[in-house]
């Protein structure tokens, strides 16, 4: 093209000095024919693939102009004339091909905006163009057929360059650039060629050769632009925060700034320019579109921004910000009742059929959830598994619409292909709402035998979790109402947190050890390190309370590497891996899910020069089906040579896939399976098939909770190899666990 481009240009360059009528003719049709290689080529280009069909458009655009210019060589070239026609085609044609160029960055207007910007920054760039370059020559002229088609060419000619400059503005691609300086150079060609045609100058002797040399530039200077624009993947590019606000405010100034200076001139003037007063009527009339249109974008983007601010984007519901502001204009005198209602196995959806199932049993939920309430009851979503309900009535009409939620939780699942291999269900916790009561009046019912009520928003929530929480805890898929036992639930774990904060400042967890035995030898092989808390106002709290409490608040981070601290300085100080004893340390999920916590386990565990092989990373079986950074850390511990062991095996997660996916050296079988082994069979066959299963894999069994003598006799004749439990000793300290492994390692034992 570039080569067809400059051998036009010689030849024009020697045409021109003949200026004569067929020198003209031969002119036209040389420029012709390099547009319509040109556009051949992008035509044929864009073929390839539908995401550059713009090439075909565009190389379309070409085609016309330079057959346009053919048939004009052809014929006696009078303005204007057939070719002319065909050539105009060229404009709607490009601005169409331009709106289907990819965006190399995002942005938030629509493709057709930057069209509508085009024309009018065309429309009003033409005012001074039309002032300064036509007026005066054209002053005595009428305003006929001919001059409708020349200002029609000259809005078309600037709305082409002003789309190709405001596409390199939004997207900052050189290869925009030089498309825009192709057309800058067809349109400067065009407009002297133009005005030649309107005036005298349309005679051989002065017709402009000089911008049909232009013509012929122009042509490869586009086509280069747009065969060598690759748009890529937005995410690919720097892209700015708004890359449609450049083009906008662009066009926004440049255009008034033109329109303003026209009008002044116009006004100032002492004969109206028609011509002028009706591109000045043209850029009022698209101007005024364009804003009405931008008042529309403005209005559907605030009503997208209020969806997005108030409605759950996955679901459809409500969301918690929507939730509280309907509380918060609760009217006085009327019942309310709060049910917060939470997914029971929704976690084991996610994991083992994939978060596309779980976001779709979510949807499920969502629509059953809706279908199954009073229609004036709002529904909302307050986080992941997590639905609330809000609706007026006693307490005596939320049981009752729980109870009914249930059912649908229970039925949405079948909703979901897959689903219902696992045990989806909901607990449900009411609370009533009183916009007359207090918080203070809430907590003084406490005492007594009538269920409180709550106003705030956020106490509301609480008091209904509270009751979630004990629906949970006491068998799930049921309903719960909160009331003074609950409120009491809740005000203890409200003090346990407050006193548990106060305990982690203070690092008031101690270790205890309870010894692990091998039952073959009869001797102390390990330990399991145990946390403790005796708080001055509460006393002894148990692990399971206060655990479960620093788990839900995030503590259990902090309280974790204190009991590992813990426990590595007192099993060093007392010697317990020089008798060779290994010593389990129980760890968190969510300490696993901490980015880094395999490199806080090897330094604490090199600063205290302990052995890593001896040192014994327990966490519960729920790990197994970890994914992401849980299941990541766990895999770096056990390349640094931790021994990792699996604690609560064969209650709920048990599968010999998990074993072989992540790493396990020790299985521990839970304690809630030893205490039925010796009255229930189920048990035995499960803690059999454990044991045949760790042989399998290659994997150590200990059996937790042995209290009796009859119990520790089953489990060494069914032949496991090691035992935890009262049976044995209970939680001790380090010094005494020593004095234990010695004792039962001496003569005699």
């Amino acid at each position: 093209m570039a080569a067809l481009a400059v051998a036009c240009a010689v030849v024009l360059t020697f045409v021109g000095l003949d200026r004569g009528p067929e020198a003209r003719n031969l002119a036209t049709g040389l420029t012709g024919s390099v547009a319509l290689a040109c556009g051949a080529v992008l035509a044929w280009l864009g073929t390839t693939d539908e995401p550059r069909r713009y090439r075909q458009v565009l190389g379309g655009a070409l085609v016309f102009w330079g057959t346009g210019q053919i048939v004009n060589s052809l014929t006696d070239h009078t303005f204007p004339s057939f070719g002319d026609a065909i050539a105009l085609v060229a404009a709607p044609l490009g601005v169409w091909g331009l709106l289907l160029v990819p965006r190399i960055v995002p942005g938030r207007n629509p493709a057709w905006r930057l069209g509508l910007d085009s024309v009018l920054l065309g429309v009003t760039v033409a005012l001074p163009a039309w002032h300064f370059v036509f007026s005066a020559a054209l002053s005595d002229r009428p305003f006929d057929a001919d001059v409708v088609m020349a200002v029609l060419v000259l809005i078309a000619d600037l709305t082409v360059i002003c789309f190709a400059t405001l596409a390199f503005v939004r997207d900052l691609d050189r290869n925009l650039l030089i498309t825009a300086v192709g057309a800058g150079l067809y349109t400067v060609g065009d407009l002297i060629t133009l005005r030649a045609a309107l005036t005298s100058e349309q005679q051989q002797d002065t017709w402009p050769w000089w911008a049909a040399l232009l013509w012929c530039l122009a042509w490869p200077v586009i086509a280069y632009g747009l065969l060598h624009y690759e748009p890529g993947p937005a995410d690919e590019r720097n892209a700015p925060v708004d890359p449609d606000a450049r083009g906008v405010i662009i066009t926004t100034t440049t255009s008034l700034v033109l329109l303003m200076v026209s009008l002044a001139a116009l006004l100032a003037a002492d004969d109206i320019d028609k011509v002028a007063l009706v591109l000045v009527m043209i850029a009022v009339i698209v101007f005024g579109g364009r804003e009405l249109l931008n008042t529309r974008i403005r209005a559907a983007l605030l009503q997208r921004l209020n969806e997005e601010a108030t409605a759950d984007p996955l679901t459809g519901l409500a969301n918690r910000r929507v939730l509280q502001a309907q509380m918060a204009r609760l009217q006085q005198g009327e019942p309310w009742c709060l049910l917060t209602v939470d997914l029971d196995g929704f976690k084991d959806v996610n994991d083992l059929l994939g978060h596309a199932t779980g976001d779709k049993l979510l949807a499920a939920v969502a629509h059953r959830l809706s279908a199954a309430v009073p229609a004036n009851a709002l529904v909302s979503r307050i986080g992941g598994d997590e639905f609330a309900v809000l609706l007026p009535g006693t307490l005596q009409v939320g049981t009752a619409v729980g109870q009914t939620v249930v059912t649908a939780v229970r039925q949405s699942a079948a909703d979901v292909e897959g689903v219902t291999r696992i045990e989806v269900s909901a607990s449900i916790g009411v609370a009533a709402v009183d916009a007359n009561a207090t918080l203070e009046l809430a907590a003084k019912q406490s005492d007594s035998d009538e269920a409180p009520t709550v106003v705030d928003p956020l106490g509301a929530l609480s008091a209904s979790g509270a009751a979630l929480r004990v629906a949970k805890a006491t068998g799930r898929n049921r309903v719960e109402v909160y009331d003074a036992t609950v409120a009491q639930i809740r005000q203890r774990r409200l003090r346990v947190e407050e006193r548990l904060r106060t305990a982690v400042e203070d690092g008031a967890i101690t270790v205890q050890f309870q010894p692990i035995v091998d039952l073959r030898r009869g001797v102390v092989t390990g330990a399991e390190a145990l946390a403790r808390w005796t708080d001055p106002q509460l006393g002894r709290v148990g692990p399971d309370e206060f655990i479960t409490v620093a788990e839900q608040t995030g503590m259990v981070v902090d309280i974790g590497e204190q009991i590992m601290e813990a426990t590595l300085s007192s099993a060093v100080k007392e010697g317990l891996f020089d008798r060779g004893l290994r010593i389990n340390c129980n760890v968190s999920p969510v300490q696993l899910r901490v980015p880094g916590f395999h490199q806080v386990v090897q330094e604490a565990v090199t600063a205290h020069g302990a052995p890593r092989e001896q040192f014994v990373i327990e966490v519960t079986e729920q790990v197994l089906v970890e994914e992401g950074q849980a299941a990541q850390t766990l895999h770096r511990l056990a390349a640094l040579g931790f021994t990792i062991a699996i604690d609560d095996f064969g209650t709920g997660y048990s599968a010999l896939g998990y074993l072989q996916r992540l790493p396990a050296d020790i299985l521990k079988i839970d304690r809630a399976l030893t205490s039925s082994l010796v009255s229930e069979p189920r048990s035995r066959a499960i803690t059999r098939a454990v044991l045949d299963l760790s042989r399998t894999v290659g994997v150590s069994v200990v059996v937790e909770g042995v209290e009796t003598s009859q119990v520790d006799d089953l489990v060494r004749r069914m032949g496991v190899g090691f035992g935890q439990g009262l049976h044995y000793g209970h939680a001790m300290s380090a010094g005494d666990l020593a004095a234990m492994a010695d004792r039962l390692s001496g003569p005699g034992h």
